[in-house]
C-alpha cells in the first residue's frame, strides 16, 4: 500500500466508517439467498405482487425520508443519526424473523428502508469532510469495496449458518427464521464503531475551497441553495435518468435464469452469479476510486455507464442454451458469455459509485452536504423504484431481450448526458 492511502485510511472515521459497512453488509447480505424463500415456503404467499408491493412502500418511505434526515445532519451532527440508523437495520432484520403472516414484513421493511435513509447521507456526508478533495475518490472506494467484502461473506455464512441449523435437527421453518436472527448479529459491530471510533469532522479539515457567493445562489433564508453549484443540477437529472432506465440484478438473474434453461427452484447459480459481481465489484471500486482523485469523477463515471450499456445491450444477443445441453448447461458457451457479463456488472458498479457520491460531494455546499446527498439519493431512488416496473412491462409484452436493448441504448444516452452536459469540478489544493 502506497503511503498516500495510509495517510487517507489514517484520516479519522475513514477506517471506522469502512469497517461498520463490512459488518452490516455481511449481515444484511447473509439473507440473500433466503429471502425469497422464507416469503414464499415460511409465510405461504404465492403471489410476487404481495412482496413487490411490501418493497414499494417500503422504498418510497425511505426515499421521502432521505433529505429529511440530510438537513438534520447539517443541522445536529452526523454520528448519531448514522449509528442509529444502523440499530434500526439490525432490528429490521431481527423483527422480520418474528413475522407469522406477509402482513407482519410490512413494518420491519419499512424500518429498514428507514434506517438506510437515516444513515447514508450522514454518513457520506462525515467521510467526504473527513479526507481532502483529492482523497474523497478513494475514501469512498474503499467505502464501498468494504460494504462489498460483507455481501461476499454474507451468503457464505448464511449458507453455512443454515446447513449446521438442518443438519442439526431444527424444523425448516425454525432455520429460516434463526438465520433472521442471526443476521442481525454483525450490525452490532457496525453500532459499536460509530459510537466509540468516530468522531466530527467540521469542514475546514476537508480541504475544500471557499464556496462559491454568486448573487442568486441563496433561498429566501439566506442559505446556499441546494443545487447552486454548477453541474449538480444536470449530473442529477443525468443520474435520474440512468437509474430509470438501470438493469436490475433480479432480472439479470432472472435472465441467466431463462437463458441458461434453468429450473426455477434453483438457488445456488443466483448465489454464484450474484457472487461474481462482488468479485468484480470489490477491486474495481478501489481502483477508480483512486483515479478519480487523479483525473477528475466524470471518466470513472462516464466508462461506468458506457459498461453498464455494453453488457446491457449484450444480454439481448447471448444464445439460448440448446435443448441438448439444456442437462448441462454450465459447460455452454452460453454460461461463460452470462459470467463474464455479471462480472462487467460489478466492474460497471465499482467504476460509477465511489465517484459518483464524491462527485456530489465535491459538488455540494458545505453546510448542507448531507442534505444535497440526500435529496439527490432520493431523486436517483425513485427512477429506480420505477425501473423494474418499466423493465417488466417490456418484457411480457414483447420479450425478455426487449428491454435490455432499450435499457442498453438509454444508459447509453445517460453517458452521454454526463459526457457533455455536465462540467468536470476542478480539483482544489
Amino acid at each position: 500500500m502506497t503511503e498516500p492511502r495510509k495517510r487517507t485510511i489514517r484520516k479519522p472515521n475513514v477506517l471506522p466508517l469502512s469497517l461498520a459497512a463490512l459488518c452490516n453488509d455481511t449481515g444484511s447480505d447473509m439473507l440473500f439467498a433466503f429471502y425469497p424463500l422464507f416469503f414464499v415456503a415460511v409465510l405461504g404467499v404465492e403471489k410476487m405482487t404481495v412482496l413487490g408491493l411490501i418493497e414499494s412502500i417500503a422504498l418510497l418511505v425511505g426515499l421521502f425520508a432521505r433529505p429529511i434526515a440530510g438537513r438534520l445532519a447539517d443541522r445536529r451532527g452526523r454520528r448519531h443519526l448514522i449509528w442509529a440508523g444502523y440499530l434500526a437495520l439490525m432490528a429490521s432484520r431481527f423483527t422480520q424473523g418474528l413475522a407469522q403472516v406477509w402482513q407482519h414484513l410490512v413494518p420491519p421493511k419499512v424500518l429498514y428502508e428507514l434506517g438506510r435513509a437515516v444513515r447514508n447521507p450522514p454518513r457520506e456526508a462525515l467521510l467526504a469532510e473527513s479526507v481532502d478533495q483529492d482523497e474523497r475518490g478513494y475514501a469512498f472506494g474503499l467505502l464501498k469495496s468494504m460494504d462489498t467484502v460483507g455481501a461476499i461473506l454474507g451468503p457464505l455464512l448464511g449458507l453455512l449458518a443454515f446447513w449446521l441449523m438442518s443438519r442439526g435437527g431444527l424444523p425448516l421453518d425454525r432455520c429460516y427464521r434463526y438465520i433472521f436472527f442471526i443476521a442481525a448479529l454483525p450490525t452490532l459491530g457496525s453500532v459499536y464503531l460509530i459510537l466509540s471510533k468516530t468522531r466530527e469532522v467540521r469542514d475546514n479539515a476537508s480541504g475544500d475551497a471557499q464556496e462559491p457567493q454568486a448573487s442568486g445562489t441563496r433561498d429566501p433564508d439566506g442559505e446556499e441553495r441546494l443545487f447552486a453549484a454548477p453541474g449538480l443540477l444536470p449530473f442529477t437529472v443525468a443520474s435520474a435518468f440512468f437509474s430509470l432506465w438501470a438493469v436490475t440484478e433480479n432480472f439479470l438473474i432472472l435472465c441467466a435464469t431463462k437463458l441458461l434453461r434453468l429450473p426455477r427452484a434453483a438457488m445456488w447459480p443466483a448465489v454464484v452469479l450474484y457472487w461474481f459481481i462482488n468479485v468484480s465489484f470489490a477491486p474495481t471500486a478501489l481502483a477508480s476510486g483512486r483515479l478519480s482523485d487523479r483525473i477528475g469523477r466524470k471518466p470513472p463515471i462516464v466508462a461506468g455507464l458506457v459498461v453498464l450499456a455494453a453488457l446491457t445491450a449484450a444480454f439481448g444477443f447471448v444464445p439460448e442454451v440448446s435443448p441438448q445441453m439444456a442437462s448441462s448447461p454450465f459447460v455452454s458457451g452460453a454460461f461463460f458469455a452470462t459470467l463474464v457479463l455479471f462480472l462487467l456488472h460489478g466492474v460497471y458498479q465499482g467504476l460509477l459509485q465511489p465517484s459518483q457520491t464524491a462527485f456530489v460531494a465535491d459538488l455540494a455546499v458545505s453546510a448542507r452536504r448531507a442534505e444535497t446527498l440526500g435529496v439527490y439519493s432520493m431523486f436517483t431512488g425513485a427512477a429506480a423504484v420505477a425501473a423494474p416496473l418499466i423493465f417488466g412491462i417490456l418484457w411480457d409484452a414483447f420479450s425478455y431481450r426487449t428491454p435490455f436493448l432499450i435499457s442498453g441504448i438509454c444508459v447509453g444516452l445517460s453517458a452521454a448526458m454526463v459526457a457533455g452536459l455536465v462540467p468536470e469540478r476542478r480539483r482544489e489544493r
